[in-house]
């Protein structure tokens, strides 16, 4: 593919998946979870019960199926699927899952003990009460969550822990301790002193794992091994899930930390703790035969290795990794010829609902989103694949991200409870400031600053929330050039933009909010006229704060000086309504949120190509 022009291709359209459970059934693989006629399977002698993420009062489930868990298959389907199979008597799963936890802290037991911060702190800890608040709901309930029960009593049968990747770097000792207080401390409060346990270890990139995750892994095969803990022989038992990792490239997505959501991990975990659950029990239990992995060419290997596909980004626009622009030229007739034809021709037809379509005609679409991103992103991706730089997005106008602004920071009489999101609201402006983005607005004589962009503080310092972010398109970790004082900041300056050209796309960017869980509420006005207004900021994933420009806010742009007013809200939260702070920051990890914020503006532009303008005219002709 390097070596000269691909003159032709193959076009294949029924492209199977990767590593999801719709395909490994396809393939005849783990075949008792659909029927003949491909549809999934149903345990009606074992109930599946959710307590833990359920919005329904008490937990929601029903009889146990792949999708008990949503679109996602998790372990406790293989699991329940082999339990069922063993036991004579209904069976009843209740689960209490919520990722992103750690043992050490969230799930932290009883006997562990706290330290007086960590007494201090509401959420060391919560997990383990709410997971046994959960169990006894669902036990008291029980008449109503498993059908056709007839108070013939019940007995708690075993305890399965499948968790690790937020103890990273927490030594094997530490983890050890918690892991057997939790087993521990579960068989006292549920009176079963010798309640069965089986544990799924940590398998994250496999045998090649971390030694970050290799101490949890550590941990989590000492519980059951006899020596070391001799009062857990033939009650306890371990899985190892190395052997069941798959890479990205075999997989749906790159999530490492969930296994890249690959079914079949899921299923040789699930089904593995079963077995095992059955062992301890007194019975037998072959292990699942696996078939062996195909054998592939080298290079197949490589290609599909976490080494090549760990470069490839889940989020934000997917611009080609290097190795893959080396092969644009090659790629160039499959990319032009055939990917844009098609890509735009989608976009323009009549049913679509691409923003393409209203970027490139400049109609301002009904909804505003936090997150800019788009169609045109998507197509710009393209065209830089093949090697074609000429339309992608470019700096335009003066330089507005470190330039100085007029600005006035202030907390509004309207107050909002610091664990409350979402901080974009209705509030009082300083006496004299209420058309404080109007073009004839003084804010010299209102006396307001004049700072330097970036705006922000985490706590109160110059200091950014997020040291690590690599968005180019967010900008938040840089170190702020002013000190965003109080919870609103109103920005405005009066820049000389440059003449606006036709078959051109342009956007303000508003950057500081790009990553995941950051940023908050603002609107952007133009010549005093509201050019998008957005309530919150990014809880999940990265994104593109700002808005396009369309023909409605274009003609403003054409007399050169254009006013651009800012408002912006301080953030004091982390996920959603949780006011502890849980990112990259070494400073605050842990610890309540501290007021944060990050904001700095620039404008772009992007030219369309004569494949897109040619698309967008035609369509509109039909």
């Amino acid at each position: 593919m390097k070596g000269g022009s691909a003159a032709f291709w193959l076009k294949h359209i029924d492209i199977r998946g990767h590593g999801d459970l719709a395909t490994l059934n396809q393939e005849g693989k783990y075949t008792w979870f659909a029927d003949e006629e491909g549809k999934w399977t149903v345990r009606n002698d074992v109930t599946y019960w959710e307590t833990r993420i359920s919005k329904e009062e008490g937990g929601s489930g029903g009889p146990l199926t792949t999708t008990s868990n949503g679109k996602f298959i998790g372990p406790e389907v293989p699991f329940g699927y082999v339990m069922g199979t063993y036991h004579e008597e209904p069976v009843l799963l209740i689960e209490s899952s919520m990722g992103n936890r750690a043992l050490s802290f969230d799930f932290r037991p009883p006997s562990s003990g706290k330290s007086e911060e960590e007494k201090a702190n509401e959420y060391c800890g919560f997990e383990y009460d709410a997971m046994v608040k959960g169990v006894h709901q669902t036990l008291t309930n029980i008449d109503k969550v498993v059908p056709n029960y007839k108070g013939q009593g019940y007995e708690i049968a075993g305890f399965v822990w499948f968790q690790g990747h937020k103890d990273k770097d927490v030594p094997k000792a530490e983890y050890e301790k918690h892991l057997v207080n939790l087993i521990q401390d579960l068989r006292k409060e549920f009176n079963t002193p010798k309640m069965p346990a089986v544990v799924a270890t940590v398998g994250f990139s496999g045998m090649e794992m971390e030694p970050g995750h290799f101490m949890t892994w550590e941990a989590q095969m000492a519980v059951s091994d006899p020596k070391q803990h001799p009062e857990f022989a033939g009650n306890v038992a371990s899985v190892d899930t190395r052997p069941f990792w798959r890479s990205r490239g075999e997989s749906p997505t790159n999530t490492g930390y969930h296994y890249n959501h690959n079914a079949e991990t899921y299923v040789l975990t699930g089904d593995a703790l079963g077995r095992a659950m059955v062992t301890l029990h007194g019975g037998e239990a072959e292990p699942l035969t696996i078939a062996a992995k195909p054998e592939q060419h080298p290079d197949v290997e490589t290609v599909f290795s976490d080494t090549v596909t760990g470069n490839f980004n889940k989020r934000g626009p997917h611009y080609a990794p290097e190795h893959s622009r080396e092969m644009g030229q090659a790629l160039q007739p499959i990319l032009m010829e055939e990917m844009v034809p098609a890509f735009l021709e989608s976009a323009f037809a009549a049913n679509s609902r691409s923003n393409l379509k209203g970027i490139v005609r400049g109609e301002k679409p009904t909804k505003t989103l936090a997150d800019i991103r788009s169609d045109l992103d998507t197509l710009i991706g393209y065209y830089d694949m093949a090697g074609i730089p000429e339309y992608e997005w470019k700096p335009f106008g003066p330089e507005m991200r470190t330039s100085n602004w007029s600005y006035y920071s202030f907390d509004p009489p309207e107050k909002q409870d610091f664990e409350k999101s979402d901080r974009y609201r209705d509030i009082t402006f300083p006496e004299g400031m209420e058309n404080w983005f109007a073009t004839d607005f003084e804010p010299a004589k209102a006396g307001w600053k004049t700072g330097q962009a970036p705006f922000g503080r985490m706590g109160d310092k110059l200091d950014r929330r997020r040291p690590r972010c690599n968005g180019a398109l967010c900008g938040c970790s840089e170190i702020p050039a002013t000190l965003w004082e109080k919870e609103v900041l109103l920005m405005r300056q009066t820049f000389d933009i440059p003449v606006i050209k036709k078959g051109h796309a342009y956007r303000l960017i508003l950057g500081g909010a790009g990553c995941d869980r950051s940023g908050e509420g603002f609107a952007i006005y133009i010549n005093g006229k509201p050019l998008t207004e957005v309530n919150g900021g990014f809880f999940r994933y990265t994104g593109i704060r700002g808005a396009y420009l369309y023909n409605d806010i274009l003609p403003e742009f054409e007399g050169g000086k254009v006013t651009i007013a800012v408002i912006n809200f301080l953030r004091y939260t982390h996920f959603r309504d949780k006011t502890t702070y849980f990112g990259p920051h070494p400073d605050y990890y842990a610890k309540l949120v501290p007021p944060s914020g990050h904001v700095s503006l620039w404008m772009q532009e992007a030219k369309l190509s004569p494949a897109t303008i040619n698309a967008a005219a035609e369509k509109a002709e039909d």
